[in-house]
């Protein structure tokens, strides 16, 4: 081994610190990154919930069903009462990341992201409390 071995590689550019990890790289991204997927299946029903809030309340179209606007809220209101539970899941690995995280952004979000873990857990227990059937607003009318 060289003494020229013992130097530390040079900072890539635009870093500060040689060696420095991609932050997605560390355990703390790496769990951040898994966190945002657990929210992708909210997405796929909030997005056409509120498309069906805002068609079929502000404008007054689209009274019957709508294969676009109810097929996934349709879905969720089905298997919520059944699988809303698994949102206690999520929510134990954003508490994780949120004790490893120090960065203000990624803490913030992943606030956002316990937050509507949370709700989704209310929404099915208060739902299975009976408190509502679990319909989703905006439903096609008669339903």
């Amino acid at each position: 081994m060289t003494p020229s071995d013992d130097r530390p590689a040079p900072a890539a550019p635009g870093r500060s610190e040689p060696h420095e990890d991609r932050w997605i790289e560390t355990p703390r991204g790496g769990l951040f990154f898994i966190n945002s997927l657990f929210v992708f299946p909210y997405l796929m029903v909030l997005v056409p919930l509120l498309t069906r809030l805002f068609v079929r309340g502000v404008v007054g179209g689209l009274p019957g069903e709508s294969t676009i606007l109810d097929t996934f809220p349709l879905l969720a209101e089905y298997l919520a009462p059944r699988y809303g539970w698994l949102a206690a899941l999520p929510i134990v690995l954003v508490v994780k990341n949120l004790g490893m995280e120090p960065q203000r952004l990624p803490r913030t979000v992943l606030w956002s992201l316990l937050l509507l873990h949370a709700a989704v857990l209310v929404w099915t227990l208060t739902g299975w409390a009976g408190l509502h059937g679990f319909d989703l607003p905006g439903g096609p009318a008669g339903s």
